[in-house]
């Protein structure tokens, strides 16, 4: 080309209206004959860099259709192809899909230096002087902007994980030069320039984080395929081939007994499975992980639901036991031995070594003390299927499940008036009454040292340092400790596994799968919109926002409504339909306590977690590749243990 450069002139297409604004047809016309034929050069471009172009000529007619007849039909033209394009444009989707951010070196950026959440920002100055750089997470409501430190001309890795608000003053006098709110992406290079305004452009476009999500889930969904059918025709090939049965070898009592409710294990085994892929890092996506305060996330949802399954067990295992005749003394000490137990492996597994800030507090610690109050309950007052009601009225046969909880549902109210007493008017003394808040920076920090309201004043005054010392709220909120598995929240969570144990009276009082999806569905819609209703439907506002932190009332309406629905859903597709067997959350669902202390136990260890090296992934599609199959990994440990009929049970 830059042979013909000097003797050729550009001529453009009119007729572009079918393209896009960045695509384009170029006609270069040479003033001298080149060949005995006409040629056309035809340059589609997308991304200005260099090509190498591949001649070849073509018709008049041709010509004639790619531009106007104005142009000399004695000139000479050269037709060029971009065979390259599509395979780079190729190499970007897949680049796109497994977040690669391309080529080593991009204008003297190192992007191999950039790990997880993190782009380039060049800076440059054209005022005297080092300038202030003052911040605020857009996580954090009603926050003051807060000094990061001075700036000058140079380039900077910042963190793309919380999107923030930067603000930039001048010195000395710190005038206001510009405020902003960018939107930086992972492996991204920015430019701003500061003068008498702030320019901010991109240099390098960030990766999308989220196409890798599709990409493991696709697969895993690969694998998971083609492991089926591998099963399916080893048991074909090697399957003995069996006597027909008759109607003379089924047993009438197979036929009478009750069924097991398969889908409660299947919603069992889902939650564990989130539980442990939350616990693992879930890709290090702050959309997965636990709301900075108030809000609902995929990983809050995850233990009330368990909390709930406890309570769906508790009024079955109640009948069973009055079934069984065993003693109320006898049953008494065994809700006291799992109790204990729940809490001792709590403080086995989360406490830590030093004695000083000993974790007092977690999540079987909760399980067990919340087993121990509604435990208690059921065995003071059974729901008995069999005993006619009191009265003979057609309201309350319709409504039997909720009848035969009657005393339950007293002593729920008794606790939502004791918890609701304590938050709103138990305080510090430099803290406002009924405060709910995150403390620390929130509203203008003016509620420095109440992290928590009631519930972190309460479990400071009692358990002192003994309590959780990290959390992502200390670095946004920058409030004091706060322990998540606190002694007021224990309150609310024995609640939740109340509003469980009303739909375990469901399927021990209807046996039909209309009335049990029926029931279902009124509680969800019900509990839906009065948690919704508590919390204003909104984040931040309400009477009493949803916030897993405090175990609030809207926070257990909201996610028992959500179980409600899950549990329908998950009945409907294993218990009714059978379009799906539960596997092989179904597994995991029978031994969910050895899953949760089993994963624990081996956290780090391989081949249930792996790393390329010491400094972990430096992407999400690794880390959510890797979270995913330690997951994998135990759901074959439940597997495995299922066929050896091994159960671990407290």
């Amino acid at each position: 080309m830059e042979a013909f450069r000097a003797s050729a002139s550009t001529v453009n297409c009119k007729d572009t209206s079918t393209r896009s604004a960045s695509m384009a047809k170029v006609g270069v016309v040479f003033k001298t004959p080149v060949t005995p034929r006409q040629l056309t050069l035809v340059v589609k471009y997308n991304i200005p860099k260099s090509r190498t172009f591949r001649f070849h000529p073509v018709s008049q007619k041709q010509t004639e259709q790619d531009c106007d007849g104005s142009r000399s039909r004695k000139s000479r033209m050269i037709k060029a192809e971009l065979p390259s394009e599509r395979v780079e444009q190729f190499e970007m989707a897949i680049s796109s899909w497994i977040e690669d951010y391309g080529s080593e070196m991009f204008k003297n950026f190192n992007m191999s230096k950039l790990g997880r959440d993190e782009a380039y920002l060049n800076i440059t100055s054209e005022l005297p002087g080092p300038l202030h750089l003052y911040t605020v997470y857009n996580e954090c409501h009603m926050c003051p902007f807060t000094k990061e430190g001075t700036i000058d001309s140079g380039r900077m890795v910042i963190s793309t994980r919380f999107e923030k608000t930067w603000r930039i003053l001048s010195s000395p006098n710190e005038t206001i030069l510009c405020s902003f709110s960018p939107d930086f992406g992972e492996f991204g290079v920015y430019d701003l320039t500061i003068g008498s305004t702030c320019k901010l452009k991109t240099l390098k476009d960030p990766v999308n984080i989220y196409f890798p999500i599709l990409t493991v889930v696709l697969i895993y969904a690969l694998v998971a395929l083609l492991s089926a059918n591998f099963v399916y025709i080893f048991k074909v090939y090697t399957k003995p081939v069996e006597r027909q049965t008759t109607s003379h070898d089924i047993d009438p009592k197979q036929c009478t007994q009750r069924s097991r409710v398969i889908s409660l294990d299947t919603f069992r085994g889902i939650t564990i499975s989130l539980m442990i892929l939350v616990n693992f890092g879930c890709g290090g996506y702050a959309l997965f992980d636990h709301a900075t305060w108030n809000g609902l996330q995929l990983a809050d949802v995850v233990f009330p639901w368990f909390m709930w399954i406890m309570g769906v067990c508790l009024p079955i295992s109640s009948q069973s036991m009055s079934k069984r005749g065993v003693k109320r003394k006898e049953a008494l000490l065994g809700v006291l031995r799992r109790s204990c137990v729940l809490f001792g492996l709590g403080l086995f597994l989360g406490s830590g070594r030093n004695l000083d800030t000993l974790r007092i507090f977690g999540v079987l610690q909760r399980f067990g003390v919340c087993y121990l109050i509604v435990g208690t309950t059921f065995l003071a007052f059974p729901p008995l299927v069999n005993s006619d009601p009191p009265v003979e009225k057609k309201s309350v046969k319709m409504w039997m499940d909720v009848y035969a909880l009657r005393h339950q549902w007293f002593v729920v109210f008794l606790l939502g008036v004791l918890h609701g007493m304590l938050s709103f008017f138990v305080h510090a003394s430099n803290c406002a009454r009924g405060y709910l808040g995150p403390g620390g920076l929130h509203d203008n920090g003016s509620h420095v040292g109440c992290t928590g309201g009631a519930a972190g004043y309460i479990d400071r005054l009692i358990l002192g340092n003994h309590i959780y010392q990290g959390s992502v709220l200390r670095e946004i909120y920058k409030g004091d400790a706060f322990e998540v598995e606190g002694i007021l929240g224990c309150i609310t969570s024995a609640i939740q596994v109340y509003l469980g144990s009303q739909a375990g009276a469901t399927i021990l009082f209807y046996k039909g799968h209309t009335s049990r999806l029926l029931r279902w569905m009124i509680w969800s819609t019900v509990l839906g919109l009065s948690g919704g209703f508590l919390c204003g439907f909104s984040r931040e506002e309400g009477l009493i926002p949803l916030n897993k932190h405090l175990w609030s009332l809207s926070f257990v309406l909201v996610t028992s409504s959500l179980a409600f629905l899950a549990l329908a859903i998950c009945y409907v597709l294993v218990d009714v339909k059978r379009y799906w067997s539960g596997k092989p959350f179904l597994f995991a669902g029978m031994n969910a306590i050895l899953m949760y202390v089993g994963h624990n136990l081996a956290f780090n260890n391989f081949p249930i977690r792996w790393s390329p090296n010491g400094d972990g992934f430096k992407t999400h599609f690794g880390t959510l590749f890797e979270n995913v199959w330690g997951v994998a990994v135990w759901l074959l440990i439940a597997y495995l243990l299922f066929r050896r009929k091994f159960f671990l049970s407290i």
